[in-house]
């Protein structure tokens, strides 16, 4: 059986149930929430958990020049989010006024290439702050980099390293 909780999936709101699911709470075995019984990927996990997820997998690479270390954390190192901003004049005849949107993530290189990139991604893809598109991607690191993966201490039977 399950030896503990799954730290990087507590307590997150679960997007399907709207309000009826007070938080993960994992299933000893399955990757289920007891409270509400959707998935684990369908409850949102904070920045923090994504930043130390993708600092854990990116520390030994030549990208490591994307994480920095946690002072007091013991060797562990966060993912340093790049964040894109893009402001639109609106003209008009009296008073200029300017539209701002804020993206939760941008690929990390010059301003007008990350501007094009995300141009170039479908309206509901886009990672803006507090859409659909951030959440979508948010679920798709959920899948592609799962918590167990990356600690062996969050698998359900572990295994003396070799």
């Amino acid at each position: 059986l399950w030896r503990g909780p799954l730290p990087a999936l507590a307590a997150g709101a679960c997007l399907h149930c709207e309000g009826n699911c007070s938080g993960f709470q994992p299933h000893s075995w399955r990757k289920v929430c007891t409270s509400c019984g959707c998935n684990s990927i369908d409850h949102i996990t904070t920045e923090a958990e994504e930043d130390q997820r993708m600092g854990r997998l990116l520390s030994d690479t030549p990208c490591g020049h994307m994480t920095q270390k946690v002072k007091g954390g013991g060797g562990l190192r966060l993912y340093k989010r790049n964040r894109l901003i893009v402001t639109n004049p609106h003209v008009s005849r009296k008073d200029p006024s300017f539209s701002t949107t804020a993206y939760q993530w941008a690929p990390s290189t010059t301003h007008k290439l990350a501007v094009q990139f995300m141009g170039l991604l479908p309206q509901q893809c886009r990672p803006i702050s507090g859409t659909q598109g951030a959440l979508e991607r948010s679920r798709q690191l959920q899948i592609q980099l799962p918590v167990y993966d990356q600690d062996p201490m969050n698998t359900l039977h572990p295994r003396p390293l070799m």
